[in-house]
């Protein structure tokens, strides 16, 4: 069989293998594509099913230009039934229940339309609204919207620059969009970056090395990708392969649809990005190697072989270990091919290919280190550090598969407390691993002391800045803090005394502005423990304020009372406390208001006559008028008549 031939092949049984379905859910039928959700902008910046740290991407990026206030309409006829508030994750967002049985979310928008307001006033939630504190309202009264109609407007809300995230969702199971005629129709081409081959043994040799091999992929021409280094390796013993791949849309690295490996006429796996199960979505480290992929697809690293507990949906071969290469099934001085094929959006795909050969060497004289585990994913365990003050424990199903872990005092690191007191020595938790379920929990004992109340647990970065960790708690009784991770690395109890800075932002530059359009925005930062979002103490002429903290950039912008935007002058007086209950200095802020132009009063309009000139000799005096005897008013005949005949 020619070369040419066995690639039409690849094509055909990839196109129809069981992981090619369009995989709606049952009994849905498209009768129509969806509509764009975003006026005036056609860019995809993040497909469905992307890598993203600890989870899958569960929907699709739309371009918004990177601007806020963009019109986001109803992708299909339906009604909006509840909207939300997550400020550490999707921001404002909006549910619509679409008459076709799907549900679709809008996430990181600036506001909401006024009918869908007007709707969010009537619930019970209404305050937390109005508050601009976290919510999950259901609408009081479902509102009806048609296809295409004004639902939202686009914002940075939450997490990311300005963009609108936008998820479609039926059972619990999330779908592609761009299935329902969201996706690119033409796209860019779809760019193998490189390939990685790893031992999955101690004794597993790839040209000669029990370690991974990277090797980057060239393009030869018509989407046909083969290896930069030589395009035949070495194996003894299993090994597994891994690609790196994305589709480029402008700036953007986009995730794949599908992809699929055959193993010279054999196909040995292949996964389509279809549908993903809701409680799948931090099992993303099934397909991707969590190590080196990256959220912006620098690089997007897929597994080519099935994980321990791999059970993900559009898994062509879901069983343990398929899609593994033993150099045994493969003859000696007999090269056998691998061809992995890739689509992505607009039905674009490339095809990229390369040779194993069994290695025939003896190996027995090189060393290698034996692997050794000490957490499995279907038990529990527990260890400690040397000096006993640190405590791990591992739950069933903690990680994906297995992992080994080590505890390590680090006095040598210096950190940047920026005035903050150290009060247990920088823990190692290593090494590097991110395959984490559930998670471990950590335990860091500490000795009494008076900074414990306003002591927290930390995490050390390479450059010796620390950030507070979220979630964590302090036993008294124990004296000792505990949280729980889904990653490893360095970690440390400091205590906070410093207190935070707050003042104006740098748009407040006047002492008397407009009504129109006026926000009152300061800035706050803290170098410790962090912003307490509700920590603020506002007073308006007086009068209680309140104020939404924006973490990304430090804004805080005063909302309430709403006399702060009445005409005349104001005082604002305003001061915030971090994490560690510091206070910082009060901010003092005199600003007015100017008060609207006094309306126009439209003068009435005055008609200019024009004087008639009248020769001299048709002009009368007023007495000579009146010195004239007065006609007398002829009646008619009939008239007469009338009159006599009544009398």
């Amino acid at each position: 069989m020619s070369r040419l031939s066995f690639l039409l092949l690849i094509l055909l049984t990839f196109n129809a293998g069981p992981a090619q379905a369009l995989d709606f859910p049952p009994g849905f039928v498209l009768t129509e594509n969806y509509a764009w959700p975003v006026k005036g902008f056609n860019q995809i910046t993040g497909t469905f099913g992307e890598y993203r740290t600890g989870h899958f991407h569960m929907g699709q990026d739309f371009s918004t230009g990177g601007r806020i206030g963009i019109p986001i309409i109803a992708v299909a006829k339906g009604q909006v039934t509840r909207v939300q508030r997550r400020w550490s994750s999707i921001g404002y967002a909006v549910f619509v229940q679409h008459e076709d049985g799907m549900t679709s979310r809008y996430g990181h928008l600036h506001k909401f339309a006024p009918k869908v307001v007007k709707q969010i006033l009537k619930s019970k939630q209404a305050r937390r609204f109005k508050d601009r504190v976290d919510f999950d309202i259901v609408l009081p009264e479902p509102l009806t919207v048609s296809k295409g109609e004004l639902i939202a407007f686009s914002g940075d809300t939450g997490v990311g620059p300005p963009h609108l995230h936008f998820e479609l969702y039926k059972d619990n199971i999330y779908y592609n969009p761009m299935h329902f005629g969201l996706g690119y129709t033409e796209a860019e081409s779809v760019i193998f970056d490189s390939l990685r081959i790893t031992p999955q043994t101690s004794r597993s040799f790839i040209n000669g090395k029990n370690e991974p091999l990277d090797i980057p992929f060239y393009n030869v021409g018509n989407n046909k990708f083969e290896l930069a280094e030589s395009p035949t390796l070495f194996i003894q013993g299993k090994v597994g392969l891994q690609i790196s791949i994305h589709q480029k849309s402008n700036a953007n690295r986009l995730g794949i649809l599908a992809m699929s490996m055959n193993f010279g006429e054999q196909i040995l796996q292949g996964f389509q990005l279809s549908k993903i199960l809701k409680n799948h979505s931090r099992k993303n480290v099934l397909l991707y190697d969590s190590s080196i992929s990256r959220p912006d697809g620098n690089p997007f690293s897929y597994f080519l072989h099935t994980r321990d507990g791999n059970d993900l949906l559009g898994m062509y071969k879901p069983d343990r270990e398929q899609g593994l290469i033993d150099s045994d099934t493969l003859k000696l001085n007999e090269p056998k091919e691998v061809t992995v094929k890739a689509k992505g959006q607009g039905s674009q795909e490339a095809i990229a290919s390369f040779f194993l050969i069994r290695d025939g060497n003896d190996y027995k004289n090189i060393i290698t280190k034996e692997w050794v585990y000490n957490v499995q994913f279907d038990r529990y365990t527990t260890f400690k550090s040397k000096d006993t003050k640190v405590e791990l424990f591992f739950p069933v199903n903690a990680v994906y598969s297995k992992g080994y872990f080590e505890i390590a005092a680090k006095d040598e690191i210096k950190i940047k407390t920026n005035g903050l007191n150290q009060l247990s020595s920088v823990y190692e938790i290593g090494p590097d691993f991110r395959d984490f379920n559930l998670g471990y929990d950590l335990y860091v004992k500490v000795p009494k002391t008076q900074d414990i109340n306003s002591a927290d647990l930390y995490e050390v970065f390479p450059d010796g800045s620390v950030k507070k960790i979220k979630g964590s708690s302090f036993s008294s009784w124990g004296q000792f803090f505990k949280v729980r991770l889904r990653k490893t690395g360095l970690f440390v109890v400091l205590s906070d005394q410093t207190p935070p800075n707050m003042y104006l932002h740098e748009s407040m530059t006047k002492s008397v502005y407009p009504r129109e359009d006026f926000v009152l925005l300061l800035k706050a930062k803290d170098l410790g423990s962090g912003i307490m979002p509700e920590g603020f103490d506002i007073l308006v002429d007086g009068i209680r304020g309140k104020a939404e903290y924006f973490p990304k950039d430090g804004r805080v912008e005063i909302f309430e009372p709403e006399s702060l935007y009445l005409p005349g002058p104001h005082t604002v007086l305003a001061s915030v406390r971090d994490y560690a209950g510091n206070w910082s200095s009060t901010v003092r802020y005199d600003y007015e208001i100017e008060s609207p132009p006094a309306p126009i009063e439209e003068k009435p309009v005055v008609k200019e006559t024009i004087p008639i000139t009248v020769p001299k000799s048709e002009t009368k005096t007023r007495k000579e008028k009146d010195r004239e005897p007065k006609a007398t008013k002829q009646k008619s005949p009939k008239a007469k008549k009338a009159i006599s005949t009544s009398r």
